[in-house]
């Protein structure tokens, strides 16, 4: 009987590109501004959850499904504060952690991945409207080749 060897490399062939989004408002309120922007309907949906040293981070999640041109997008947060120190009457006091969905871009405070070829959408285009939002600081096209956590990016 023959054995067959998955690797990791075999479930990465999606084409997806990724965008970092620095703002200070909260996710909905991003969601709803790249609603306007970009014609999308973001919906919430279920959190991604990630454990990562016995800690439970939960990061927002919003999606929209472009069936016409076939392209999925994903708005994630990367950042989930993790609250320690449950008692209140302990000698020390309550230390709140950061868990990142991608630790590589830390400063990054969303990421909007676009599943799709980039043959099927301008990413030109798509970086000059989020720019247009007067509350982002700034939009980029994340390098992909720099992530070495990519696995959390497949859900």
């Amino acid at each position: 009987m023959a054995v067959y060897k998955l690797q990791l490399e075999e479930f990465n062939t999606a084409e997806y590109e990724l965008i970092a989004i620095h703002t200070t408002i909260e996710v909905s309120k991003l969601a709803f501004l790249l609603n306007q922007k970009l014609n999308t309907r973001f919906q919430y949906i279920h959190p991604i959850d990630k454990t990562e040293k016995k800690e439970k981070g939960c990061f927002e999640r919003y999606f929209f499904e472009d069936e016409k041109n076939e392209i999925l997008w994903n708005l994630l947060e990367n950042k989930s504060i993790i609250k320690n120190g449950n008692n209140q009457d302990s000698l020390f006091e309550q230390i709140d952690q950061t868990m990142y969905l991608i630790p590589e871009y830390k400063k990054v405070d969303y990421i909007l991945k676009i599943d799709a070829d980039e043959d099927f959408f301008d990413m030109d285009t798509i970086l000059t409207a989020i720019s247009s939002i007067n509350t982002i600081s700034t939009s980029y096209k994340m390098e992909k080749n720099k992530i070495k956590t990519t696995s959390n990016l497949i859900f």
